[in-house]
């Protein structure tokens, strides 16, 4: 490496169906986990852009905003590991990695006592169970319909003509949360609307539709056991879980503590980050092996 050059690092992508997040993470440093469940991860810059049809150039634009944040170059760039949906599309990766083991590594590096997580994405909800050493031991997804994942929150926001940034306050504000019973995205947003023209409080049709989301994220959690053993370390990850209101639901539903990482929606890219990180000084120590 050139001398005034920066340490290199290394780059973890999510390309996910609704946006794509990007994050850098400096090889200097060992990265132990727990450091941050009450910090900032571990991270040079991140990046996010709303994914589109285009994948790689999702990929790109996000990566580029990342660089940009960090003040570095793609020269500084050693290695590239990517997740998510459209993880495949991204042709100069050099290690691809499922959303599930991306999201478990993420979620226990800023909790390492987890031993379950809940990912709630744009089209599907996946709920992983973890082992004594962090690995994923069981794992279900529900990708059938839209009514159980974050895309249904924001139709549910266009039609209540309210920002989905704006969900999680008014959810808190619930004093009669309406009920939302459909499994069915199309019948749940009937059931919305009959409750706007029945003249319901806005917060209260959206704590319905939190606690929707709640009872089928519940019902995920314990197809893979979650809660027959003892009370689990639960750590909530995906942008839906930056609505305070959800998380509201989420407890009272599980009857638990919910955890939240700082940043949750780029858990993900970060997972992926280290487990590249990972990969990346493997291989480095298996070259000066062979060399010596």
């Amino acid at each position: 490496m050139r001398r005034g050059r920066p340490m290199p690092c290394v780059v973890g992508i999510d390309v996910g169906t609704g946006f794509t997040k990007a994050v850098l993470v400096d090889v200097r440093k060992e990265h132990p986990e727990g450091e941050i469940g009450r910090a900032e991860p571990p991270v040079l810059g991140r990046g996010i852009v709303k994914t589109g049809a285009y994948l790689e150039e999702a990929a790109e634009r996000a990566l580029d905003l990342a660089l940009r944040e960090a003040g570095r170059d793609r020269r500084d760039i050693v290695y590239i590991a990517t997740t998510g949906f459209g993880r495949y599309a991204v042709s100069f990766r050099d290690l691809q990695i499922t959303e599930i083991t991306s999201g478990a590594r993420g979620a226990r590096w800023f909790f390492p006592e987890a031993t379950a997580v809940l990912d709630i994405g744009n089209q599907s909800t996946r709920a992983i169970r973890l082992d004594a050493q962090g690995k994923v031991s069981a794992f279900k997804m529900n990708e059938k319909c839209a009514a159980g994942s974050g895309s249904f929150l924001m139709r549910a926001a266009k039609y209540l003509q309210i920002e989905v940034e704006e969900l999680g306050e008014l959810s808190l504000r619930a004093t009669r949360p309406q009920p939302i019973s459909s499994v069915c995205a199309v019948l749940a947003e009937t059931e919305i609307i009959n409750h706007v023209s029945a003249g319901a409080a806005i917060e209260d049709i959206v704590r319905g539709i939190h606690n929707s989301l709640a009872d089928r994220a519940a019902l995920l959690l314990r197809r893979v056991g979650i809660g027959s053993d003892g009370t689990p370390q639960l750590v909530f990850i995906g942008g839906v879980a930056r609505q305070r209101g959800m998380i509201a639901a989420l407890e009272e539903r599980l009857g638990m503590r919910v955890r939240v990482p700082p940043q949750c929606e780029f858990t993900c890219a970060v997972g992926a980050a280290l487990l590249g990180l990972h990969r990346w000084r493997k291989l480095r120590s298996e070259e000066g092996v062979q060399r010596n």
